[in-house]
């Protein structure tokens, strides 16, 4: 009789602890949603229907669990065995960790888990190793100035006055005072500027547009290129719409075994070994004396393997291959996504603000012709020499109005705080890269000293004149007077975290200020952007890879 109780109370106690194992596990004395806590789903419900009414992943995330709760610092709590998700949504606090903080945090195994699969030995998808380290060194300095002035400004320049040409083609005749869907415009304007930042070679997907608009391609194929435009809507959906699932990990192996993804990798792998055959030709044509000047380097492939070439016989080191070469390839074709995509959607976004904030498009344009009062559009040496401080301004209020990247993940490498809240080694944090609503009330004394150092340094910049109203777009924010009383641009107005920083920063940031930049000086100065229907003022985005709108039309008077 013994024994039978002891099995019983055995079993019930096994039943008990399994059944309790379904629920969501719980970081102690981090504030999470009570009544999710109470069921097996967690915040997945809630979490789906935010989704289901935004259409946005990141601001979803937040709306349950910081934004509800009312605090900085929240779980998202997962169904069974899978540990919660910390979410951290103060920008300063976010601003210190990227930036000041990377001994304690890290890449996560959930940001891997999102790229690896699309790009495995990309930059993206890599833990912080020696081998990642010399990756880095290889690919820094992609984006400086002189490169820029150089190479990649003739590029940006002739897509965009490309774009010009489409949209007097189209609002002259097609869409005679009409609005039009300005999106794929700003896709081909960024597939031929990273194309040929890339490749040095023009791929022409403007231009095809004009000659489709003339109805001049009867029977011509699409530029060779093109084929990253679909390639980045299938890994978007794909992989990227499964990186938020607990099952990722098996959705990502099953789509690995089917036939697209198959003719994906083939399709991709041989353009780009195409692309470093092309480099090294170039390559082999360079005099030995000029390895050390970047003068001839027409792209970033010209630029990386030269940089190779020097490091190899620094080091006394064989230089790879890179046709063969799965890190070379691999870094190529996140460069030229990421590169692509999140351009695309800034440019979106800010002929949307323009048709949205008229007073705002009305003073950029008076401040643009102040500036270059020539008849004539500027030549594009001018557009990138000459300060127009409140074409700064707008620059930097539009990366912040358009979120295009929401945020990003972290893990704990060590056991450690977040403004008074334990975080336990090997937690995953979700980091806000947003700055678009008031920061939570929050003691000074439970942030980490390097935050508190910076406050010091350079002020509480939330609570100031920039930090007012922040879901207004207005360029005037990050605007200052100097001793002299001339306006002045201050790029610290507000922390700004979109582009990551310190070790784990995008190395494009450079590539997209300089492509928005020439974007705004010409579209403004050659259009007005006119007030359109009402059934077409919609602000909703759709988000996967990044935050784009979910219609960005535009009516256009030429000027």
């Amino acid at each position: 009789m013994a024994l039978y109780v002891l099995v019983i109370s055995v079993l019930l106690a096994t039943v008990a602890i399994i059944w309790r194992m379904r629920y969501p596990k719980l970081y102690p004395g981090i504030p999470y949603n009570l009544e999710s806590a109470r069921r097996f789903t967690g915040d997945i419900p809630e979490l789906a229907s935010a989704i289901g009414a935004t259409g946005e992943i990141c601001v979803s995330l937040f709306q349950v669990t910081t934004q509800k709760l009312g605090t900085p610092v929240a779980q998202l709590l997962s169904p069974g065995a899978r540990k919660p998700l910390i979410m951290v949504d103060d920008p300063r606090e976010v601003e210190d960790i990227i930036l000041r903080r990377g001994k304690e945090f890290d890449k996560a195994a959930l940001s891997v888990q999102m790229f690896s699969p699309m790009f495995p030995h990309a930059i993206l998808s890599s833990f912080t190793t020696p081998e990642l380290k010399a990756q880095k060194r290889l690919w820094a300095d992609i984006m400086s100035v002189d490169f820029h002035r150089r190479a990649v400004a003739p590029i940006v320049h002739k897509a965009i006055m490309q774009l010009l040409d489409l949209w007097r083609l189209k609002a002259s005749t097609t869409y005679r005072d009409e609005a039009f869907e300005a999106s794929d415009d700003c896709h081909n304007v960024a597939l031929d500027v990273i194309w040929g930042t890339i490749t040095g070679d023009a791929l022409g997907m403007v231009e095809y547009n004009i000659r489709k608009q003339q109805n001049q391609v009867a029977g011509e194929s699409l530029p060779r290129g093109a084929f990253i435009k679909k390639e980045t809507a299938y890994l978007a959906e794909t992989f990227g719409g499964n990186a938020g699932s607990p099952f990722s990990a098996i959705l990502h192996a099953i789509h690995k075994m089917t036939p697209r993804y198959r003719a994906f990798k083939a399709l991709v792998d041989g353009e780009i070994e195409t692309i470093w055959r092309n480099a090294l030709e170039r390559f082999k044509r360079l005099d030995s004396r000029n390895l050390e000047s970047g003068e001839y380097d027409i792209c970033m492939t010209d630029f990386v393997l030269r940089r190779q070439h020097l490091e190899a016989a620094k080091t006394g080191n064989p230089v790879p291959d890179p046709v063969k070469d799965p890190v070379m390839r691999d870094e190529i074709l996140a460069h030229m996504i990421a590169g692509y995509d999140s351009s695309a959607n800034n440019m979106s976004w800010f002929v949307k603000f323009m048709e949205m904030f008229p007073a705002a498009q009305a003073e950029l344009r008076a401040a643009l012709r102040k500036a270059f009062p020539g008849p004539e559009l500027p030549s594009i040496d001018a557009v990138l020499e000459t300060s127009v401080p409140y074409l700064d301004a707008t620059c930097e209020e539009t990366f912040r109005f358009a979120h295009a990247s929401g945020g990003n993940y972290r893990q704990a490498m060590v056991d450690t705080e977040i403004l008074g809240y334990k975080i336990p080694k090997g937690a995953t944090l979700f980091l806000s890269f947003q700055t678009m609503s008031p920061e939570f009330p929050i003691d000074e004394n439970k942030r980490a000293p390097t935050c508190r150092a910076a406050l010091e340094k350079s002020g509480d910049r939330m609570q100031g004149g920039a930090g007012r109203n922040l879901d207004t777009f207005n360029p005037r924010r990050w605007l200052d007077f100097n001793k002299s009383g001339d306006e002045t641009f201050n790029p610290y107005a507000l922390p700004m975290n979109g582009f990551g920083g310190g070790y784990r920063g995008c190395p494009g940031r450079k590539l997209a200020h300089v492509e928005l930049r020439v974007f705004m000086v010409y579209t403004i100065l050659a259009f007005e952007f006119l007030e359109v229907s009402e059934n077409l003022k919609s602000t909703k985005a759709k988000e996967v890879l990044f935050r784009e709108p979910a219609m960005s039309y535009v009516r256009l008077k030429s000027l």
